[in-house]
């Protein structure tokens, strides 16, 4: 089991794949490795104001299983993620990564898990950059290709390089 006194580590499964994401609100996290949650899947839940859709969570499922990367961040970023990561409550686990376990921090949205509510295409095209950044297994990048999205077109309320072709301002009769 891999611990540290100067940073902890932090297990990313949404749109904290993505360096870019990350480091918005945590300029010290620094890529580990690719990891694997056992025991978990990753479902899309309650409406997001940022994303204006679904948002990333995990739920317990005995033969489910995770992709997500593993960073390194310094214990004084602590606060900032926890901030970022509002309406989550954080939860230890294992993570499987090169032939070691390392104990982790990740979030678990609140809310309820029982409905899933479709992720906007900003926020899925996030999350599969980031999984294609880190290089996720092929076959989980599959999947999350597969997941159906909200159709929405607009703005949401994170600027990064990989929905910069996304972020459209609709004109309204408002507008006008």
């Amino acid at each position: 089991m891999v611990v540290n006194k100067n940073f902890f580590y932090y297990f990313a499964f949404g749109s904290n794949l993505l360096q870019e994401r990350i480091r918005i609100q945590n300029k010290g996290a620094i890529f580990h490795n690719i990891g694997l949650l056992n025991g978990f899947r990753l479902t899309f839940v309650e409406y997001g104001e940022r994303w204006r859709g679904g948002v990333a969570s995990i739920i317990e499922a005995p033969d489910g299983h995770v992709w997500g990367c593993v960073w390194k961040v310094p214990f004084e970023f602590s606060d900032e993620l926890d901030r970022q990561e509002a309406g989550y409550h954080r939860l230890e686990v294992a993570i499987e990564s090169n032939g070691e376990t390392i104990i982790c921090r990740t979030y678990q949205y609140n809310g309820n898990h029982h409905k899933f509510h479709a992720p906007s295409p900003h926020y899925k095209m996030v999350i599969i950059t980031g999984a294609r950044e880190h290089e996720l297994p092929e076959d989980y990048l599959k999947k999350l290709e597969a997941i159906p999205d909200n159709g929405f077109i607009g703005r949401v309320n994170v600027e990064v390089e990989a929905i910069k072709h996304m972020q459209i301002d609709l004109i309204t009769e408002e507008n006008m």
